[in-house]
């Protein structure tokens, strides 16, 4: 499908990734080749929500093709990260910060191996601007010196002191100042002339794994060097004359198709959402979630075992998730969901002070005692919020659209979705509406001026924001209009644009 632009559009969740996409696509770039230069630039601009030491889950989708692939970014266990270990430690839980919350970090492996499978562009180009960024360094906007003048801040930085080496005390930050992270910048030419290899089983490798090893790492050589990002079959509704695509297990995808259907015969009543519904809903929906969404190898997705299953909910933890995200979809109509993450603030706040990378903290879901049925095992992909979507029209594209958000990631698309295709607003009405969210218990968050989208209810707890709030997401998204121009969606809950 020839789409009436003339090269494409990029959305991110910072202006210094989506320069980088729209400068790829003005080269004759692809959608693919333009979203690694944003994923690359995204992991310098926003490091506190990801990087080179996290994780990422994106889809493609190949108009000449017609068809939606997924690229799964996500790392594994340790191979010594056994139950056994841990509890052998004195720990009922996998700790939320420090070395032993790391797991293999997937990103870079996952950046080149799409780039290659679908790009058409050397990651010597694509790189570029990431390392000129880093290098020079980044321009401090409101939402970095919120963070960084932040009680979180302020206490991962007295357990990590390499943190603070490369981004500052937790002082009073001044607008437009600059952070450099020469040593990643150096990382990242290294990767640029050598690939992710040299990441996973050369000289970045072995200086990172010395450097988290002294910190009481138990990640080994071989655990980088036999990491492998998956290509995956993606899992799809039909709902409103439209499919909606998302990625399978290990990712929380699951808990947004189960939204969709719960949905389906409901929309033909009221053009409101029922809150007591949602609820009910949203509850049943991340049940399954957190029964199926674990290591794909692990689990079969029959449609009977998801009606059959009853289980409680286990995942939910309550945690400060922290993501990035950006959309892409160039002149031949092919498009990106893309989403990447150290899962909370500067993950584990662990940083490989040689190479610059800050790692992940993605094992700390992950569980080693209590009475639930998935348990830690070493080498296997933790579960992951990580939920990008692609939505199609009789196999063409759409929407792409991805959000921030740990839980409420599936939450804020599935209610994006339903105004666009179910109230027939416009994607930028979607998005600016109030949205809600559900952690635990009976008690829905909700921003102010809900009740002409949301049925109130007397039964269901309400708590009110008055002001929108960053916990509801930061949409990415692009639209295809029916005259086949694009329309942008950024959330300005975020720093999106």
């Amino acid at each position: 499908m020839k789409i009436k632009t003339n090269v494409g559009m990029v959305v991110s969740g910072h202006k210094e990734a989506t320069k980088a996409g729209m400068k790829i696509l003005k080269l004759g770039g692809n959608a693919m080749d333009a979203a690694i230069a944003a994923a690359s630039t995204l992991a310098v601009a926003i490091p506190n929500m990801n990087g080179l030491g996290g994780d990422s889950i994106a889809l493609w989708y190949d108009a000449k093709k017609k068809r939606i692939s997924v690229i799964n970014g996500s790392g594994k266990s340790p191979n010594k990260a056994t139950r056994k270990y841990f509890l052998s430690k004195g720990l009922k839980k996998i700790p939320q910060r420090g070395s032993l919350s790391i797991s293999i970090p997937g990103a870079v492996h996952a950046w080149e191996v799409a780039l290659k499978k679908y790009g058409t562009k050397k990651f010597n180009i694509i790189l570029k601007d990431s390392i000129k960024l880093s290098k020079e360094g980044i321009k401090i906007d409101k939402y970095l010196k919120n963070f960084l003048e932040s009680k979180m801040y302020k206490r991962l930085i007295k357990n990590n002191k390499n943190l603070s080496e490369i981004y500052g005390s937790n002082k009073k930050v001044k607008i437009n100042s600059k952070i450099k992270q020469s040593k990643l910048s150096k990382t990242l030419l290294e990767i640029s002339k050598h690939g992710s290899k040299v990441f996973y089983d050369g000289k970045i490798s072995k200086i990172l794994i010395s450097d988290i090893k002294k910190k009481g790492s138990i990640i080994t050589n071989s655990d980088f060097k036999n990491h492998r990002t998956l290509i995956q079959t993606p899992i799809s509704v039909n709902y409103l004359n439209k499919k909606i695509f998302t990625a399978p297990p290990n990712s929380q995808g699951l808990a947004l198709i189960k939204l969709c259907e719960a949905f389906k015969k409901k929309n033909k009543k009221s053009k409101l959402i029922d809150i007591d519904y949602y609820l009910k809903s949203k509850k049943k929906a991340f049940e399954l979630r957190d029964t199926f969404c674990i290591d794909p190898s692990l689990i079969n997705l029959s449609k009977k075992k998801l009606n059959e299953i009853e289980t409680k909910s286990s995942y939910q933890k309550k945690i400060n998730g922290d993501t990035s995200t950006l959309v892409v979809i160039d002149k031949h109509g092919n498009a990106v969901s893309w989403v990447q993450s150290l899962f909370e603030p500067f993950g584990s706040g662990v940083v490989s002070h040689n190479t610059g990378v800050v790692l992940h903290n993605r094992l700390y879901l992950e569980k080693i005692s209590g009475k639930y049925k998935n348990f830690l095992k070493p080498n296997k992909r933790p579960f992951h919020t990580l939920c990008p979507c692609i939505v199609l029209d009789n196999k063409k594209i759409d929407l792409t659209i991805a959000t921030p958000g740990d839980h409420g990631q599936a939450q804020t698309i599935f209610q994006i979705i339903n105004f666009i295709y179910n109230n027939k607003y416009s994607l930028k009405k979607s998005i600016n509406i109030p949205r809600l969210r559900h952690d635990n218990g009976n008690l829905i968050l909700i921003e102010k001026g809900y009740q002409k989208f949301f049925k109130k209810t007397k039964k269901t707890k309400i708590k009110v924001f008055k002001n929108k709030n960053r916990i509801f997401g930061g949409v990415t998204a692009i639209k295809v209009n029916s005259n086949k121009t694009l329309a942008r969606g950024a959330d300005n809950r975020r720093n999106c644009v």
